[in-house]
């Protein structure tokens, strides 16, 4: 898209109004963020101190209470001592009693006989009516308001059977005949047994039939100092009482509180305080997360590991029954042992980011007063731009015309125009036209006086033209017939160069020729001498050869003579052989006539016919090669005879040879001069030639360089001649002032 000056200024103004405003909110956004992350984190960082503190403090109110109790539960336990005493002596009767026995922690039951236990010489009895009077323990109840039991020992083990209470089983009938065990089901040892049997007085919490007590038990012991059975007072109702108010209406942030569950043994993770109360005695031991983790007894157990009264920081994910999902919770725990309690302080997270909800709900109103601000101000600058704009194009838009016009070469219009516009925007003051606050006008007033000094130049420029074309015209004129004369000397001066050095190209074959030649006549004249030597060489041993030839024939015929005696020696062997057959054949048939004697001349008779055979064959042989070279010798012979009688001829031959190539040699060796001189001559004419065709090279370069240098001043004519015509054609376009 086009951008035009009020676009751009106007882009202007938006960018100045837009920009800050967009700032601020991307900078107040980023501080939202970065204020609800503080916040959060600040937030959390309070509710983990929270809840560490509520259960701080609630620990602190447990371990108040519970020595209050223990304190008050000791008094009990004196006063229940002296009224024992006062009963007298305690002992064990030789009479027994039947007692159905049951144990209040696994509710067994089982038939025991015991020794009868004698308070002040009178047997406890067997009371189970709560309306009928029983010394110590209902004085107790009256008096002080506790439980109070007594116990009888059953066995080594420490096994406690309870013979006289105020504690009721059921309204009205006496727990009687309930057994407290020295070992748990789980087989961990009784607390309160392991220290009464050590001759300890126990201060702590208890179990009195199912319920959870703080109690103080003390050793009973005989005439003998065995111990034989305990005192035991405990349940101070209103205690606990007031405890699980306190700690049920304790609110930690909006909906957050306190709970309690077991640590250990059977009441481990059972709540023994809930929310309101609803779970009471429910296990929340096997509680998982989403991920299937058993996250209550990781908490648990962390919290019993830690330092007395130290409380763990946990965060999970907890559902109550009746809520849609389970919520994001922070709670801290702490284990408080003499209770067996693991005190159980939570919140949900989402209590304590209610703040940071109303500090991001005020980021965001001042986020959109801002916007409707930012606005405000975007439109209020938008109009004033469009204004100033206006008022800062229109003098721009005259000068636009006014470049068009001069584009299109009406100059005269275009100051005619420069003029108005300045005479309606401005005053005229020294001849010059100004603009009063406005330096568009200015311009105006500029571009009026560049159109006056343009309109004379463009005048000065016609003209000059004309008169620069005519001169180039001339000038291209002369150049041109210059050039052609040039061209023609040239071609003259080529052709006469090539000529010589045709010319010169001849003589310098010529001469070579004529060396060539000079040389070849020596060499044949050299050649002609070696060859006479040679034949003389020749004829000399062809002669040798002929002599040589006769005392081969000669020495021929005295192999033929030995070839004719070894055929003489060889029919002798025949002869012999023949006789040696016959010999052996005599001496084969003599041998068969002596019989067994004459074997051995049999077989001496057998070899020298076998070597007879041999020889025969061999001499056969001998005879035939023997023949064989008499025929070719008789053959050499022959031909050595032919050959002898050629030589002769030839040495005839080669005399007369000699003698012609002598004569050939004198006439080579009287060509020589004549060659020598005219190779001078043809030496001479072609040094001439080759001056004669550099000379004529020079006057070709010279001629070339003069016609490249017409040509390059003929394209510098030119070139002018089309820069002024072509500035004639657009200076023409213009229409200056008259």
């Amino acid at each position: 898209m086009k951008l035009n000056l009020k676009r751009k200024v106007l882009g202007l103004a938006f960018l100045a109004a837009a920009l800050p405003v967009a700032t601020m909110l991307v900078m107040l956004t980023q501080l939202e963020q970065s204020v609800a992350k503080e916040a959060e984190n600040e937030l959390s960082a309070i509710a983990g101190r929270t809840v560490i503190q509520t259960a701080k403090d609630a620990y602190a109110l447990c371990e108040i209470a519970n020595q209050l109790i223990i304190r008050k539960a000791g008094d009990d336990l004196s006063v229940a001592r002296r009224l024992l005493q006062d009963q007298g002596a305690v002992q064990l009767s030789s009479d027994t009693a039947s007692w159905e026995a049951t144990n209040q922690k696994t509710s067994e039951k089982k038939t025991l006989t015991l020794p009868k236990m004698l308070i002040g010489g009178g047997w406890v009895g067997q009371q189970f009516d709560t309306r009928r009077p029983v010394s110590v323990v209902d004085p107790i109840k009256k008096i002080l308001g506790a439980s109070c039991s007594i116990f009888q020992r059953i066995n080594e083990r420490g096994d406690m059977l309870r013979v006289s209470t105020n504690v009721e089983s059921t309204p009205g009938r006496r727990a009687i005949g309930t057994y407290v065990p020295a070992v748990f089901p789980d087989g961990s040892s009784n607390p309160i047994i392991a220290a009464i049997l050590k001759g300890e007085t126990y201060r702590g919490p208890a179990d009195l039939i199912g319920r959870f007590v703080v109690a103080a038990y003390e050793p009973i012991r005989d005439g003998q100092g065995k111990i034989v059975g305990m005192l035991g007072v405990s349940d101070y109702p209103d205690a606990f009482n007031t405890m699980r108010r306190v700690i049920m209406e304790i609110r930690v942030g909006r909906t957050g509180y306190v709970c309690v569950v077991g640590g250990k043994g059977e009441s481990r993770g059972r709540y023994v305080i809930s929310p309101d109360g609803k779970r009471d005695g429910q296990s929340v031991w096997e509680a998982r997360d989403a991920q299937g983790r058993f996250f209550v007894q990781d908490m648990l157990i962390r919290a019993m590991r830690q330092p007395t009264s130290q409380p763990t920081l946990e965060r999970y994910l907890w559902q109550n029954p009746g809520e849609p999902a389970a919520r994001p919770k922070i709670a801290s725990l702490v284990y408080f042992a003499p209770w067996d309690w693991i005190i159980n302080v939570g919140t949900y997270e989402e209590d304590y980011y209610e703040t940071r909800t109303r500090v991001n709900q005020a980021i965001r109103k001042l986020l959109i007063k801002l916007l409707v601000t930012g606005l405000a101000l975007l439109g209020g600058a938008l109009l004033l731009a469009v204004f100033l704009s206006g008022k800062a194009a229109r003098p721009l838009g005259v000068t636009i015309d006014v470049a068009n016009k001069i584009a299109a070469g009406d100059l005269g219009q275009a100051r005619a125009q420069l003029k108005a516009s300045l005479e309606a925007n401005g005053h005229k003051k020294h001849g010059r036209f100004i603009q009063d606050v406005d330096e568009t006008a200015q311009l105006l007033e500029a571009f009026g006086t560049m159109t006056g000094s343009l309109d004379s130049l463009i005048g000065q420029v016609q003209r000059s033209g004309i008169q620069v074309t005519t001169s180039g015209t001339e000038i291209a004129a002369s150049a041109r017939q210059l050039e052609a004369a040039v061209a023609e000397q040239a071609s003259s001066t080529r052709e006469v160069t090539a000529t010589t050095k045709e010319i010169s190209r001849t003589a310098e074959d010529l001469s070579k020729l004529m060396i060539d030649v000079g040389e070849q006549l020596n060499g044949t004249a050299t050649m002609a001498e070696s060859r006479r030597t040679d034949l003389s060489k020749m004829e000399s041993a062809m002669r040798q050869l002929m002599t040589a030839t006769g005392s081969i024939t000669s020495r021929l015929a005295t192999i033929n003579e030995r070839a004719n005696r070894i055929s003489s020696v060889i029919t002798t062997i025949n002869k012999i052989s023949d006789q040696t057959n016959l010999l052996s054949l005599n001496a084969a048939i003599e041998a068969e006539k002596a019989g067994e004697y004459g074997k051995g001349f049999s077989v001496v008779a057998r070899e020298i016919s076998r070597l007879a055979d041999q020889t025969a064959v061999a001499t056969q042989d001998i005879e035939y090669v023997v023949r064989e070279m008499q025929s070719s010798v008789t053959t050499g012979v022959m031909e050595m005879d032919k050959f002898a009688e050629q030589v002769r001829r030839g040495v005839g031959e080669v005399a007369e040879i000699g003698n012609e190539l002598t004569r050939i040699i004198d006439q080579v060796h009287n060509l020589g001069p004549q060659f020598e001189n005219v190779k001078e001559s043809m030496e001479g004419q072609s040094g001439s030639a080759v001056q004669i065709s550099e000379a004529m090279v020079q006057l070709s370069q010279a001629a070339e360089q003069t016609k490249d240098s017409l040509q390059e001043f003929k394209s510098v004519t030119d070139q002018l001649n089309e820069a002024v015509q072509g500035l004639q054609n657009e200076v023409s376009r213009f229409r200056i002032s008259a």
